[in-house]
């Protein structure tokens, strides 16, 4: 493995890597920056142009992706954070500047992310640490796209990167995505009221069947969650609905949320149907309001009336 780059940081701006001399490698050094395709002198001359430039110098395919080859696989954090610190801040409108940014700080994200998801599970599957894995990364073509300018703070881009890397994967990992895609009002009254449409009752009836019946036989829920929406649809609405429960305080009649009050699935009459605890109950509808949403409702219009 060829000798890693010196830096020397210099007052107010980032430091310029300096080119060792070709006495100074090792065999295995000299051996690898004898090969054409990955030769690491021609990547080093273009680090050093780099950063003393502040522009990415003009490279053509080859060039550019030896360059992104090396600052991915074989730069130590310090010269790919200082590399994509530079091109954050002086050459962001370059057509590979988010390119070069990703090479230097996907490492970091990957590692972060399995640093992240040990110290917040036990036994944390692939899954979670994919998941905040997938947050880091979004989280850094984000900080990118949006280019917010740096404060005059000491490491003032590696603070704003670790917090923003941070943040991603979080919200990436704990987010609850059954009510992605539903929008809130402040006032309801204040919205647009629901058109009234004369509709066949009896084409409306088969269709809802249709529906049920797809619905409670879907075949990719699992098979708690399938038994609970078929003992809703066994009790039906006399039975698996009730009405909203109010506080003792004021008088329901006057609140406002009472209008066109529609009624609410009742987890105590499913519970005591299928012989199961209330919890599991709430947790079976939330998996599959998420799967049903997005199978049967993903544009929000199924029971949109026109």
């Amino acid at each position: 493995m060829t000798e890693e780059i010196k830096t020397q940081p210099t007052a107010a701006e980032p430091g310029v890597p300096v080119l060792p001399s070709p006495q100074g490698l090792t065999s295995s050094a000299r051996y690898g920056a004898e090969r054409n395709e990955k030769n690491p002198i021609g990547v080093w001359a273009t680090l050093v142009e780099l950063s003393l430039s502040k522009k990415i110098p003009p490279l053509d395919g080859v060039q550019m992706l030896a360059l992104l080859h090396y600052m991915f696989n074989v730069a130590d954090r310090s010269l790919r954070l200082q590399i994509a610190e530079v091109v954050y801040r002086y050459d962001h409108d370059h057509p590979n500047a988010q390119d070069l940014f990703l090479a230097c700080t996907l490492p970091s994200a990957e590692k972060a992310a399995r640093r992240k998801a040990e110290k917040l599970f036990v036994r944390p599957s692939d899954w979670q640490v994919e998941l905040m894995y997938d947050g880091a990364v979004a989280a850094a073509i984000e900080m990118f796209q949006a280019n917010a300018p740096l404060s005059s703070i000491p490491n003032a881009f590696r603070r704003y990167f670790t917090r923003a890397m941070s943040r991603g994967m979080l919200r990436r990992c704990f987010r609850r995505e059954e009510n992605s895609g539903i929008r809130s009002i402040g006032d309801g009254s204040a919205g647009r009221t629901r058109k009234t449409v004369a509709a066949n009752t009896v084409e409306r009836e088969f269709f809802m069947r249709e529906l049920l019946d797809q619905v409670t036989n879907y075949p990719n829920l699992r098979p708690p969650v399938r038994a609970t929406l078929q003992c809703i649809a066994a009790l039906g609405p006399d039975f698996a609905l009730k009405e909203h429960a109010y506080t003792a305080s004021g008088d329901p009649d006057k609140w406002k949320r009472n209008r066109d009050q529609r009624p609410i699935l009742d987890p105590d009459a499913i519970a005591q149907a299928m012989g199961i605890p209330k919890c599991d109950v709430h947790r079976y509808l939330c998996q599959a309001r998420v799967i049903l949403r997005q199978v049967f409702n993903a544009d929000g219009r199924l029971f949109q009336i026109h």
